[in-house]
């Protein structure tokens, strides 16, 4: 019983002297987490085919563009300070908001043109609107999400 109070405070201890690097999230954090994470089998699976890894199957790739450009709309609804943990999310996301809205936009722009080039099945176009896409998120988490 001792053992188990011991570890458990050293733990507790661990974790407050961690400098605040800790990933804690609340429910609307892990409900943004959950909204990125559907999204991503399909950015994935058009990604094997933009690099040559898979076949390029062109109604494959239209309804993957189709169900991302849907999907991706999700994350956004859950972009709201959570007092219990914001996860990998930083402040600077809540402390000027008008710049993290200029990254969203820049974002949904470029799924859209994804989602267009996918509709037109022009394989370079697609590529191209691809690599905007996936710049467009590492944009994003340059600013706005703690480092892995």
């Amino acid at each position: 019983m001792k053992t188990s109070i011991f570890l458990t405070l050293a733990a507790l201890a661990l974790t407050a002297c961690s400098g605040g690097t800790t990933k804690a999230k609340g429910p609307i954090s892990e409900e943004r987490s959950a909204a990125f994470k559907s999204m991503m089998p399909e950015f994935s699976e058009m990604g094997k085919m933009v690099k040559g890894e898979t076949a390029y199957e062109v109604e494959k790739f239209k309804k993957a563009a189709a169900v991302f450009a849907e999907s991706s709309k999700e994350p956004f609804k859950h972009f709201q300070s959570d007092p219990q943990g914001n996860g990998e999310a930083l402040p600077a996301i809540w402390q000027d908001q008008a710049k993290f809205k200029a990254e969203e936009d820049k974002f949904r722009q470029a799924v859209e043109k994804l989602n267009t080039a996918a509709q037109g099945g022009n394989l370079e176009e697609i590529k191209a609107a691809y690599g905007e896409a996936g710049a467009s998120c590492k944009s994003c988490h340059k600013s706005y999400r703690m480092p892995d």
